[in-house]
């Protein structure tokens, strides 16, 4: 049976979160990140089968939430990301005739980095200050200019605050309340590198999920949206919160790194579509917790059986 529906991304975080709202989806085979070629090669090879399963008239949907790049990402690495997403928007445009929608997830923080008078909203000017932030800025500007002529595709950026949920990649220098239970569960120092008082808006993945479900799915989408809680934290009561929760104090030491100049001070985001049912943090983090724990008795399982 075919699917109208590709997400690109699927394994990650936000990708397995907003696969679990569809009905169904596109099967893809697996695609080689790790090397822009074969990135580039795998995403072509599904393009194809994905527009073969179609029927001529059949609308589709195309949700791309890959990515590898983060805040501490360089220059090349951001450059590469983009190459890879460029030539894939293209190949959607000579390959795919019906009607479509093709939604791009960004980030909020990445793209108003340098941008002025918090809190921010969709149509506040981004600015951005890194190759990350740079990266997001023009993939967006890359799907926008690229379909512009296209009368049968509706494209939707998805600029999206803080991410936090079980699953998340621990190896990405990101996700400060996955690694504040960690450190917590492992009894390992985590290092932070910025102010206490500095305010991040997060927003729960199952939530961020539920709204780009609907930007898909909706009539009339608007061109950007800003998708957080509304609710901004503090570092400091982001710590005190998540101890709260876990009933534990974090060790934590703090310091310098080298992305530290990138971080904001203040990014509080006014969200475009409220969610109805906001997950509260604490339920969230109590999800992380379980998830967590279940992963490093897993990982003690898998170490004791193999030496």
């Amino acid at each position: 049976m075919s699917s109208n529906a590709w997400v690109i991304g699927s394994g990650g975080l936000l990708g397995f979160a907003v696969t679990k709202t569809l009905t169904s989806t596109f099967q893809a085979t697996p695609i080689r990140w790790s090397n822009n070629h074969d990135s580039t090669e795998d995403l072509e090879a599904n393009l194809e089968q994905f527009a073969q399963q179609l029927s001529p008239t059949q609308p589709w949907q195309i949700i791309w939430a890959a990515g590898h790049a983060t805040v501490s990402s360089s220059q090349a690495q951001c450059d590469h990301e983009l190459e890879v997403f460029e030539h894939f928007a293209q190949k959607v445009q000579e390959k795919l005739t019906s009607p479509g929608r093709f939604f791009l997830t960004s980030s909020a923080g990445g793209v108003y980095a340098g941008s002025v008078e918090p809190p921010f909203a969709a149509n506040s000017i981004p600015i951005p200050t890194t190759a990350y932030g740079s990266l997001k800025l023009n993939q967006e500007l890359a799907l926008t200019e690229g379909f512009s002529q296209s009368v049968h595709v509706t494209t939707v950026i998805g600029r999206i605050s803080n991410l936090y949920g079980p699953g998340q990649n621990l190896g990405k220098l990101q996700g400060l309340i996955s690694h504040l239970i960690l450190a917590a569960l492992a009894k390992k120092t985590m290092n932070i590198f910025v102010p206490l008082d500095t305010i991040r808006d997060f927003v729960f993945v199952n939530d961020a999920a539920q709204v780009i479900n609907i930007l898909t799915t909706m009539d009339s989408p608007p061109k950007i949206a800003l998708i957080a809680s509304g609710e901004p934290k503090s570092l400091a009561t982001v710590i005190s919160q998540v101890q709260g929760v876990i009933r534990t104090k974090i060790p934590i030491a703090y310091g310098e790194h080298a992305s530290s100049s990138a971080q904001v001070a203040d990014l509080r985001m006014i969200p475009t579509i409220p969610c109805d049912q906001l997950t509260p943090f604490p339920a969230g983090v109590k999800t992380m917790q379980l998830d967590l724990a279940q992963r490093l008795q897993e990982m003690t399982v898998f170490s004791t059986t193999t030496e």
